[in-house]
């Protein structure tokens, strides 16, 4: 169930201290670590805290890179990485043979400030988040050229960090944190903005969407709680309060061919 799922990532902060939970793919995870900048994939997902997991290490250089976002193209084995000013893209990315990733620059412009990346699987285009230009922009995934892409939400935004895609459905969440942290709705297109929570938030750093349910979830750095919604802000509520665990990142991601039953 989602509720373990989320606990099982929560114990995989505190042990792993990293910065960016990454994707859980078909046969395991991906996690952004701090320090060293690495990425860690669990091979194979334990049942408990007390079972040992497998795992294996990319170490990134510098070791002093900041990883602040991660997303995904599992169908052509390919990992974006947020890193400072520029968004790489790693290709042939195995859980099992991580030392054989190449990578390459998907788009340097980007502000250093955090902000998260999405991958829309449908139309190929990749999104992120600059809280420091105050915008969500987006680019063909695989067009190297760094004038192409197109700002796609800029009007009232402050301090967007938060970012998830509904790519079948086509919606977009995001989260504005200044003044006070809201977080809306749009097209994929920004177009038709709607907020769909806007009390009791303090910083909402990561977004993630269950498209087969139509919930939402995010983490609050701030509040330190995982909590959900149904797509129109109804039926929230505070999943787990993580005290003295500061949150900063966090994707849900379920095998298209064999979905879990993530029905409450």
């Amino acid at each position: 169930m989602l509720e373990s799922r989320i606990t099982f990532v929560l114990k995989l902060l505190i042990l792993l201290e990293y910065v960016c939970f990454g994707v859980l793919g078909a046969k395991g995870l991906i996690l952004g670590v701090r320090n060293p900048a690495s990425f860690t994939t669990i091979t194979d997902i334990p049942k408990d805290s007390a079972n040992p997991f497998r795992n294996a290490t990319l170490q990134l250089y510098p070791s002093t890179s900041q990883i602040t976002s991660l997303s995904s193209d599992t169908k052509k084995a390919v990992v974006f990485a947020a890193i400072g000013e520029t968004i790489y893209i790693y290709h042939n990315f195995s859980i099992w043979q991580n030392v054989s990733a190449k990578f390459s620059v998907q788009f340097r412009g980007k502000s250093a400030a955090i902000g998260q990346i999405a991958f829309d699987f449908v139309s190929n285009n990749l999104y992120w988040c600059d809280s420091l230009l105050n915008w969500i922009a987006m680019k063909p995934a695989y067009n190297y050229n760094n004038t192409f892409y197109k700002v796609v939400v800029e009007q009232d935004l402050i301090q967007p960090e938060g970012l998830a895609l509904d790519p079948v459905d086509r919606f977009m969440f995001f989260s504005d944190n200044n003044p006070n942290s809201r977080i809306e709705k749009a097209s994929l297109d920004g177009q038709d903005r709607v907020v769909i929570v806007h009390k009791g938030l303090s910083r909402v750093l990561a977004l993630t969407v269950d498209p087969d349910n139509n919930k939402l979830y995010w983490a609050d750095f701030g509040r330190q709680t995982l909590e959900g919604c149904d797509y129109d802000g109804a039926n929230r509520r505070v999943i787990r309060r993580m005290n003295s665990v500061s949150i900063t990142g966090l994707t849900y991601f379920q095998d298209r061919v064999l979905a879990p039953d993530m029905s409450e």
